[in-house]
């Protein structure tokens, strides 16, 4: 492979420029990528340089190698990479192994899918009861009065928040997450701080008084020997709460405006003739909740024969991984019935997402409220994206809801 940079010429089509998602096309820039050039250069300005890979087989190679690349030093691009991230190295998701596996496997047994399909229950009645209340305004913002609210609404109890905090939790975390670019800004970190003072009030009350949640799994944990630190438990604490939300957030929200655009399948879904598990796994496909996950390279090594060099950042965007057609067939096109699919919006390796077979559970809960025959769903407005190189989807669809 010939290693080159690519510099488009136009100024909207720079990885790290939020108007290429709100407004352009991202999906055009990384075919392009693909086609051309899938382990490329970038040196944009207002950042420092940074490797792109847009390929399945090379974006999964990273992921998946923690011993050519590090997840210490930050998990998304941001303007000065070479400064330390906050939380580098205490925070399960930046840590490599093998203290990775150690704080990872304090929650393992909350996370399974057998642990996760006790939710299923609640996620239904959740589900039912916020459709319920939007059919009867008739019309809202789905991404605000639904899919925002719906993920924290299920997840609470396990996540460690008092059912009478929920919403001032979750209005915490969606705060963090729509000022995630400005990484440094005043607004993301007051967000943080509310969501880790929450944390470090509720760490001590499980202290003496445990659940069966995330907080009490690494508070016993301490307490029996292990080496982790009250402020590493509160950030990840915080990592999970705000991860929680966004990935079922962004795939119900972009989702849902899919199956709007594709009622035939839609249709199809409703009446038995689509497997409702292929279903859920293309909306994952489909609407990955973050467009890239960063690791910075530990050693001199290669990808797909391209030199990288020891510190260099390496971004993988898992969106385009998701439309590699050496992959996948008709890549482009959402289809509700697609097998195999084998996306990585879950990301891979040891950092798989922990929390998938809650959040696939959840996603399909809602799916079900969405296609059921009693209602009727429509655009009510213009949706808009969110203006982030780093998440994905919607932070705006209105739609109304009517009875049938």
């Amino acid at each position: 492979m010939v290693v080159q940079q690519y510099a488009p010429t136009d100024p909207g089509l720079r990885l790290t420029d939020p108007t290429l998602y709100a407004h352009g096309d991202p999906h055009a820039v990384w075919a392009g990528l693909r086609r051309d050039c899938p382990v490329s250069w970038h040196d944009e300005p207002g950042h420092e340089g940074f490797w792109a890979v847009t390929t399945y087989a090379e974006g999964l190679d990273v992921l998946t190698d923690s011993r050519r690349f590090s997840s210490t030093r930050g998990t998304f691009l941001r303007p000065n990479l070479s400064d330390p991230f906050p939380g580098g190295g205490r925070m399960m998701t930046l840590t490599d192994p093998p203290r990775h596996g150690v704080l990872r496997g304090v929650l393992g047994r909350l996370f399974t899918p057998r642990a996760s399909r006790s939710f299923q229950d609640r996620a239904k009645e959740v589900a039912h009861r916020l459709i319920g209340a939007v059919t009867d305004a008739g019309t809202c913002d789905f991404v605000n009065d639904v899919a925002a609210r719906y993920p924290l609404a299920v997840t609470a109890e396990l996540l460690g928040v008092a059912p009478g905090d929920v919403d001032r939790v979750a209005s915490y975390t969606s705060t963090a997450a729509d000022n995630i670019v400005d990484i440094d800004g005043s607004t993301a970190q007051q967000a943080h701080l509310e969501v880790l003072q929450y944390y470090s009030e509720v760490l001590e009350d499980r202290r003496s008084s445990p659940g069966d949640d995330v907080v009490s799994a690494f508070a016993l944990a301490q307490a029996e020997g292990l080496d982790i630190s009250d402020e590493e438990i509160i950030l990840t604490c915080d990592n999970l709460v705000v991860a929680a939300g966004e990935t079922t957030r962004q795939v119900t929200g972009a989702g849902l405006l899919a199956l709007l655009d594709a009622p035939e399948q839609a249709e199809a879904l409703r009446r038995g003739e689509i497997s409702h598990r292929r279903a859920v796994e293309e909306l994952l496909r489909w609407s990955a909740p973050v467009n890239h996950i960063m690791r910075t390279a530990v050693t001199d090594t290669e990808i797909a024969g391209v030199p990288i060099r020891a510190g260099q950042a390496v971004s993988v965007w898992l969106p385009s991984l998701n439309r590699d057609e050496s992959v996948f067939e008709r890549p482009m096109e959402f289809l509700l019935d697609r097998h195999p699919n084998r996306h990585a919006s879950f990301g891979g390796g040891g950092h798989f997402c922990i929390g998938a077979p809650l959040a696939r559970l959840m996603i399909s809960a809602l799916l079900d409220e969405l296609v059921d025959e009693r209602i009727e769903i429509a655009l009510a407005g213009p949706p808009r994206r969110i203006p982030s190189y780093i998440t994905g989807g919607l932070d705006r669809l209105p739609v109304t809801v009517t009875s049938c």
